[in-house]
């Protein structure tokens, strides 16, 4: 891979006085500047011009490739460069006579001579390329018009959310620099220092191709960007898969499953990044990886066994909305009252995310409308989790679960004869899950939505007779001291929760109720080990 970097500060008059066309990709969030942002730009320049001190705006990171040569990708500094571009713009038209302002608007192709904007947009999402297109063109009479909308009956400039924030930014600039003109006779120093004193530090890399250009121009600009937010991987894929969609001309149908498979994951609260985790799991299942994980843009990116690598647009799609039904399913079962949801809130509230990792790639891999032998599959993967308890190496397990579950392979149920009750005395980081299973094991449904709560606390030593103080911190973090509610959960002492448990449907709660009156410490020892009892019979496989 033939790969070089330069990097040189360079004003605007060189950024701009060039015949490449700088093109934001595909995969770029659309542009987003506000006015706050705006006008910083605008503050920060006049601030510089009258102190004459040189004005850095920031870096400016780009791919170019040898085979395209009069092509510069923008990966990083987009939002700045665009603004620039919609500042020229509006100085060209308040200051027609100025040519070199209109020469940094376009590039001229060498043959045909035709003009193509210096800056043009492929993100697809949103209308970017349509948007800054439209307001290239327009003249000073358009601006005069349209900037009557932004005014109210006193003639104070009002900040309104335009669907085109090109347009609606641009607006911005040309009342500012037109209030700057009518009050100051220096206008062409001001332009002067602007081309000659900003800079930006450009940092091209350039390669054989773009996709070697990019993939290292990316690294670079996610290591300066620490103050920003970095590409998502999701971005990344994004691009890859619209640049197949191209090659087929199936842009629009690729643009219309791209955005409902976004907004499925806004309606579960996921991002696009979480499906593409669970869909390498279900990969790494069928190809028989167990070892440990890479990050998900290497694995899409750069393994050959990748979706990216053997499948079409189409397919990688088809298997992602699967994925995405897998999820949706799961939303929609957990919060039912059935014997299904227990289990599932069960993986739910689990430490990390390697169980429900496995209960994905077994949705995907088998029909799930038989509830029966996916409660049975489910008992068998709690009972392991749960066992092995929150360890960094339940990974591993899981991995070896997932391969199994990938060639339809029966999982084995994990049957511990040997545990006692003393297992159960510190929780670690399960208390709540192990909490919410003892619970569950008594009931015949699962609740709809669930908080949990401590009997007692530090604060309730005034309320709990004969109680020693090292009594109420030993208990603190033990199974006896969790219950699961299906009210709300309030700080209160034990004296007030009394009456506030009064107010659950759950029987065993109510009866509890009952009891805080007069909850020795004997009691709670006796509630205590009745819940790890009840978890050691189900890790013997004795309750179900």
């Amino acid at each position: 891979m033939s790969l070089s970097l330069t990097a040189e500060q360079k004003n605007l008059s060189d950024i701009f006085d060039t015949k490449q066309q700088y093109v934001i990709p595909s995969y770029q969030r659309p542009y987003s500047w506000e006015y706050d942002e705006c006008y910083q730009l605008y503050n920060d320049l006049i601030e510089a011009y009258k102190t004459k001190q040189d004005y850095f705006i920031g870096n400016l990171v780009i791919a170019k490739s040898n085979e395209n040569k009069a092509k510069l990708e923008v990966i990083d500094g987009q939002q700045r460069l665009t603004t620039l571009i919609l500042v020229f713009k509006v100085l060209s038209v308040l200051k027609p006579d100025l040519d070199v302002l209109k020469d940094f608007l376009v590039k001229r192709d060498s043959i045909t001579k035709k003009e193509l904007p210096k800056i043009s947009s492929e993100v697809f999402e949103v209308e970017d390329a349509k948007d800054l297109e439209k307001v290239l063109t327009y003249t000073k009479e358009h601006f005069e018009e349209r900037i009557k909308d932004f005014k109210d009956k006193k003639g104070n400039f009002l900040v309104k959310d335009f669907p085109n924030r090109f347009e609606r930014n641009a607006l911005f600039f040309y009342n500012w620099f037109t209030y700057y003109i009518e009050k100051n006779t220096d206008i062409l120093d001001l332009i002067r220092f602007l081309l000659e004193n900003t800079y930006l530090l450009p940092i091209e890399l350039s390669g054989n191709t773009f996709e070697e250009a990019s993939d290292k121009a990316i690294k670079i600009f996610e290591t300066l960007n620490n103050r920003g937010k970095s590409l998502d991987d999701a971005d990344i894929f994004k691009g890859k898969l619209y640049d197949k969609a191209k090659k087929n001309k199936d842009e629009k149908s690729f643009i219309e499953q791209w955005k409902e498979l976004r907004d499925r994951c806004e309606f579960l609260n996921i991002k696009i990044d979480d499906l593409f985790r669970f869909y390498s799991h279900i990969i790494r299942g069928r190809e028989n990886k167990t070892s440990a994980e890479i990050n998900i843009r290497d694995f899409f990116i750069k393994m050959d066994y990748s979706p990216f690598a053997t499948k079409n647009y189409n397919e990688i799609l088809e298997e992602l909305s699967k994925v995405m039904s897998v999820l949706e399913f799961i939303n929609r079962e957990k919060v039912k009252k059935t014997e299904l949801a227990k289990w599932l809130q069960l993986i739910e509230i689990y430490t990390n995310q390697y169980p429900k990792m496995a209960l994905v790639v077994y949705l995907f891999n088998y029909e799930y409308e038989d509830n029966k032998k996916l409660i049975e599959f489910l008992i068998k993967l709690v009972r392991f989790t749960y066992y092995i308890g929150s360890t960094s190496t339940i990974k591993f397990r899981i991995f070896n679960i997932i391969r199994d579950i990938s060639i339809k392979k029966d999982i084995d149920d994990f049957i511990e004869k040997d545990i006692s009750v003393e297992f159960f005395y510190y929780l670690g980081l399960l208390k709540n899950g192990y909490a919410l299973l003892g619970f569950y094991l008594t009931q015949d449904v699962a609740l709809s939505s669930y908080n949990i709560d401590k009997l007692v606390n530090y604060k309730d030593e005034k309320f709990l007779q004969n109680w020693k103080k090292e009594q109420i911190e030993e208990v603190a973090n033990r199974l006896g001291n969790f219950v699961i509610l299906d009210i709300d959960k309030k700080n209160l002492t034990i004296d007030k929760k009394v009456e506030h448990y009064k107010n659950s449907n759950i029987k065993d709660i109510k009866e509890l109720s009952n009891k805080l009156v007069n909850f020795t410490y004997d009691k709670f020892q006796e509630r205590d080990r009745n819940i790890r009892e009840i978890l050691v019979k189900f890790f013997k496989g004795e309750n179900l």
